[in-house]
Order: structure tokens, then C-alpha cells, then sequence
């Protein structure tokens, strides 16, 4: 009989088996309205976003991060701003401040993910992130 002398704490843990999910979310929110909120957040503390929040075709506001910001007038402009047909000119505390949007179908419906403020590149790769959240936890 082969016994080993590499102590446990050097051993390498097995490797998940394909069919089985692992889950790394931690804190995982059970109701939908709390999970949208949450992966919005996420997305704001991750690229320093003013907002990110989430529109219907009508320009209604759905669901947004936690934000002390009134965001209704911004959502109103969403769909106009993902359509191509404006541009949106925001400005915070003088500052301007520019809007990502990505389209996300819903239950045959059109909805809109938007991330106000940052930087270019980030802010554009949280929006297609929470896009992907979007269509996971609305379309699941």
C-alpha cells in the first residue's frame, strides 16, 4: 500500500465536474426586483458609475441602482438615445456626463440598460454586463 507524504494542505482540490453549476455569487438575492438592484450596484461600484438603471420601449423606468438621483427625465430619453435618433447631453455639477445604452429583450419585449458617468471603457463593459444580468435573471 502507496501512502502519500504530501501533507492535506498541499493537496489540490478536485475539479468541478462539468454538468454540475458551481455558484460564485455570494449573497445571492431570491426576488427578481432585489437581484436587478443588486447586479446594478455591482456594476456602479465596479466602473465608478453615477447610475445604471434599466427602461421599457416607452421610456418608463423599471429598475434602477441605488441612487439618490431622480432618474425619470433620464429614462424618458433612453429609448431615444438607443434608437440612434439623439444624443444625450448630461450634465452633473457641471460636469458632463455620458450614457451607455444596450438593448435587451425581455418576454418579447424591449427593454433598455443604461450606465450614466465613468470612464469610456468600463462604463461601456459594466452596460453589457448588466445587460447580461438583465436577460439572466428576467428571461430565467
Amino acid at each position: 500500500m502507496l501512502t502519500s507524504s504530501v501533507p492535506d494542505r498541499h493537496r489540490l482540490l478536485p475539479l468541478p465536474h462539468p454538468s454540475r453549476r458551481l455558484e460564485r455569487r455570494r449573497n445571492r438575492p431570491s426576488d427578481t426586483a432585489s437581484a436587478l438592484i443588486s447586479a446594478f450596484d455591482h456594476a456602479v461600484r465596479r466602473a465608478d458609475l453615477d447610475a445604471a438603471l434599466l427602461v421599457d420601449e416607452y421610456g418608463m423606468l423599471v429598475s434602477k441602482s441605488t441612487t439618490g438621483l431622480d432618474l425619470n427625465q433620464l429614462a424618458a430619453v433612453t429609448p431615444i438615445v438607443a434608437r440612434g435618433l439623439a444624443s444625450a447631453a448630461i450634465r452633473r455639477r457641471g460636469k458632463v456626463r455620458e450614457l451607455c445604452v444596450r438593448e435587451v429583450e425581455v418576454l418579447g419585449e424591449t427593454l433598455y440598460v443604461a450606465a450614466l458617468g465613468g470612464s469610456r471603457d468600463p462604463r461601456e463593459r459594466e452596460t453589457t454586463m448588466i445587460a447580461a444580468a438583465t436577460d439572466r435573471i428576467l428571461n430565467s
